[in-house]
């Protein structure tokens, strides 16, 4: 990933708080937890499986059969004597063995139990990557979300001020009502704002859990505002699509599921061949009397070696019908494998487009804030020379709060799109996100600090 935070300006450490949970402790998390991943993981295991058992069938087939039986025989003679009765035990058993020689079905469906398995291991580490992106995407949304809480509570705290000033101003004389209605309304919007903002929270947290299971006592971590973001993405969007075909996990496996159409193809016209097997026998017969009355018993071993060929001459229809359904099948991962290349294409563009939209947002608030700060200083001054007024501080730390939150979310934009970018070439691991971590702390940047630090950027 290559991010590490070069851009830091502080010298603070990785999130270090025990009650604090880090990106890569959420991936961790869902790894061993989300029912997607793990379904994957049980889909490769079933695919290795059948690779097997495909090879399994171009080996001999040994099978032994015995049987033990205890026999009773009534039997009458023609020269009118009294019936007969026979009591005797017989006993045979067989060893019998099957190799094929020439079955081009086994072989078409080995190649395709091979293709089958590279797919799911495609589509696990497509699974993978994807469980990366949609859990980041969550993360930042929860943390853009919280941003929103803390900017509409800010918000509230700051116009419920403005209200109470111009109550007094209307108490005093020196402002009319419409003026403190119009307060009060604007505070009236801010707290339902700060409402709906707590929901919107509460929602993005249900959102995570489906990654992770239960998120009680999830408790985020801070975005650095000292945090400069390197240009990871760079302007040449061609460099990035030219990547798709032989990195993407999701291309990949829909290229190994056409292969695996292709040999169910084969596997099936392979029915209107002949096969042919070796097959070999080795027997033992033993009874006690003959199989006609007044014989003596016997036994008998035979070997028996010998060519055996399946010649299919007629199957009402039904394979022609299975080699028309593969063909279709054929055709439809074609298809699949189009949209895959289509849809690799858009998650490319969106994301090289998102960073470059977030990096835009990122640097305007930055300006704003740092616009911000010069207001408030400005406000502070001229309020304790009293040629400025609360209100006027107020609405500086209003801009302020507005222009941190924006930068924030223009990040969190940035490194969403970055996440995205990666995860669609398949190039994202688990130490990328340990490296993303490093731009965030447990506890918030305090004002004064982000203060000085937007100041030090001025000069």
């Amino acid at each position: 990933m290559a991010i590490g935070c070069f851009g830091l300006m502080g010298s603070h450490l990785a999130i270090a708080s025990s009650n604090v949970t880090s990106l890569g402790e959420l991936f961790a998390i869902a790894h061993d937890s989300e029912p997607g991943y793990r379904a994957a993981k049980a889909n490769l295991e079933a695919s290795k499986a059948r690779a097997r058992q495909a090879y399994g069938a171009m080996l001999p087939q040994i099978t032994g059969t015995a049987t033990s039986n205890g026999n009773r025989r009534r039997y009458e003679t023609l020269d009118k004597n009294k019936p007969l009765h026979d009591r005797y035990h017989s006993l045979t058993n067989q060893l019998s063995l099957t190799q094929p020689i020439w079955h081009p079905a086994n072989i078409a469906t080995l190649d395709q139990a091979h293709d089958t398995t590279q797919q799911a291991e495609y589509q696990l580490k497509d699974t993978e990557q994807q469980l990366y992106q949609k859990l980041a995407t969550a993360w930042f949304d929860l943390m853009e979300t919280r941003d929103e809480v803390a900017f509409t509570t800010a918000q509230r705290d700051a116009l419920h001020a403005q209200w109470d000033i111009a109550r007094r101003g209307a108490e005093l004389g020196t402002q009319g009502e419409p003026q403190a209605d119009d307060a009060r309304a604007k505070y009236e919007e801010a707290a339902a704002d700060e409402t709906s903002a707590e929901m919107d929270q509460a929602a993005k947290l249900a959102a995570l859990e489906q990654w992770v299971g239960s998120a009680n006592g999830l408790e985020q971590p801070f975005l650095r505002d000292d945090v400069d973001l390197p240009e990871l993405v760079g302007s040449d969007l061609d460099q990035w699509l030219g990547q798709i075909d032989a990195h993407s996990p999701a291309l990949r496996a829909a290229t190994r599921a056409l292969a695996a159409a292709e040999d169910e193809i084969s596997k099936q016209r392979a029915g209107h061949q002949p096969t042919l097997d070796m097959v070999a026998s080795y027997g033992n017969n033993d009874q006690a009397v003959g199989n006609f009355p007044g014989q003596t018993g016997y036994h008998i071993r035979t070997l028996t070696v010998g060519l055996q060929l399946n010649v299919p001459l007629y199957s009402g229809g039904t394979q022609s019908a299975k080699v028309a359904e593969a063909i279709a099948l054929r055709d439809k991962a074609r298809d699949d494998l189009e949209a895959a290349r289509r849809q690799a294409i858009l998650n490319v563009k969106n994301a090289f487009l998102g960073w470059r939209g977030g990096t835009a947002k990122a640097k305007a608030a930055g300006m704003a804030l740092a616009s911000g700060q010069r207001a408030l200083a400005v406000a502070e001054r001229g309020t304790a020379r009293g040629v400025k007024t609360e209100a006027d501080v107020l609405t500086a730390k209003q801009q302020i709060a507005a222009a941190r939150r924006d930068m924030r979310k223009g990040r969190y934009q940035q490194l969403t799109s970055y996440i995205k970018l990666r995860a669609t070439l398949g190039d994202l691991t688990a130490m990328d996100i340990d490296e993303l971590d490093q731009c965030f702390d447990a506890h918030e940047e305090s004002t004064l600090h982000l203060a000085s630090h937007v100041q030090e950027k001025e000069r």
